[in-house]
């Protein structure tokens, strides 16, 4: 009985147009690195006031955070919502920004993103980073309603740079004031009540860093499931940004997720070894940083090359990327056969669910592979529970 209480049944998926999708390839392969993950989700399902962290790395398909929002929410339905995790001020910088979140500042800033050169401005661990041009400079974060809901944290944990001697948080009618003897570069707030947005002050002349700031509730347990995007990205971008890789182990990752390939496949020459260079680097330095992770790579969805055909390379990237997988008993989620490769990008293109620059995915799109990934998830999970409990 409880493990039918447990049972993962998730149907937000129709099958039955088999031009747009392949069920029978959707599954997480290579599952057994997951087992330690499913004993903590278990662990937290049942008695456990711990937080399971999910890390998914991408693309501007993160960036826009609908496909994770959508795992996000299934994720934190199931298992219990520990926080919204990673954000960052996207509207400051005059950039895309996730649904549920809004930014503004009066200040004058310049800032990053880590697909750009990385040489003035450094990138943190959202996979962008923002240097203040004026004086005392300050912005505001908030989480929208968003379909009728509005997240709330007690906890914030800062990634930070530069002279900060001084820094003010203020919510709900509360202020904090921290002085500091040396800069901080990582600063955790444990609030006074729930919030749903903060305004951070910095009274100096001197250039401020922001990188990025997690939130999440202190006392719930639950799924955290960070999502860093950022327009543009390669693996390569990820490998060569140094501040990313100094801050990301304060996520405490249970598990990432690599969502990349699509801006390599832009390469019609693109060769399947010179791509598994920066794969093989971007593995090997999250298994430095959090040797106890799982790790899931994702193949790139289908897409359409300068809008004219398919786009032939991302064959080439999905081979090399499940041959990698095998060879290194990586878990991988093969999306672009979920798809259908390259016939199913003719469909997804007729069904309306590529946008104009036959790149990019509607909503509707993005909305799909998210609920695919759930799905996929959902059945490890289930096989899980039946030869466990």
């Amino acid at each position: 009985m409880a493990q039918e209480l447990d049972n993962w049944n998730f149907k937000k998926i129709d099958y039955s147009k088999k031009e747009i999708l392949n069920s029978l390839q959707n599954r997480l392969e290579n599952p057994t690195s997951l087992f330690p993950l499913l004993v903590k989700l278990y662990k937290i399902k049942h008695f456990s006031n711990e937080h399971a962290v999910f890390v998914h790395i991408g693309d501007s398909h993160i960036q826009a955070d609908i496909e994770t929002a959508v795992i996000r929410n299934e994720f934190q339905d199931f298992f219990g919502n520990a926080g919204r995790g990673l954000v960052f001020p996207y509207q400051v910088t005059k950039t895309n920004a996730p649904y549920d979140l809004f930014s503004n500042s009066k200040s004058s800033w310049k800032w990053n993103r880590v697909a750009r050169p990385d040489t003035l401005i450094s990138c943190g661990v959202s996979g962008f980073g923002m240097e203040s041009q004026c004086e005392n400079p300050e912005f505001s974060l908030e989480l929208k309603n968003f379909y009728g809901y509005k997240d709330t944290f007690d906890k914030v944990t800062l990634f930070l740079g530069g002279k900060i001697s001084e820094l003010s948080i203020e919510y709900e009618n509360q202020v904090e004031n921290n002085c500091f003897v040396s800069p901080p570069e990582v600063e955790k707030f444990c609030l006074k009540t729930n919030t749903s947005g903060f305004r951070l002050s910095f009274p100096t002349k001197d250039t401020i860093k922001f990188y990025g700031a997690s939130l999440e509730k202190s006392n719930t347990g639950g799924i955290i499931y960070h999502s860093i995007g950022a327009n543009g990205a390669t693996y390569f971008d990820y490998t060569k940004t140094q501040k990313f890789w100094n801050q990301i182990a304060t996520l405490e990752a249970d598990c990432y997720i690599i969502s990349l390939g699509t801006n390599e496949a832009q390469d019609p020459n693109l060769s399947a070894t010179s791509f598994l260079i920066n794969v093989k680097k971007m593995v090997r330095k999250l298994q430095k940083v959090s040797p106890n992770a799982c790790i899931i790579i994702t193949t790139p969805p289908v897409s359409y090359y300068k809008k004219h055909r398919p786009n032939q390379t991302l064959e080439v990237i999905t081979n090399a990327l499940i041959d990698f997988c095998n060879e290194n008993n990586l878990v991988y989620w093969d999306l672009y056969n979920i798809c259908n490769g390259l016939e199913g990008a003719k469909t997804w293109k007729k069904e309306q669910l590529l946008r104009s620059d036959l790149v990019h995915f509607s909503k509707e799109g993005y909305i799909l592979q998210g609920n695919l990934f759930v799905d996929a998830f959902s059945k490890i999970w289930n096989e899980f529970l039946c030869k466990n409990y």
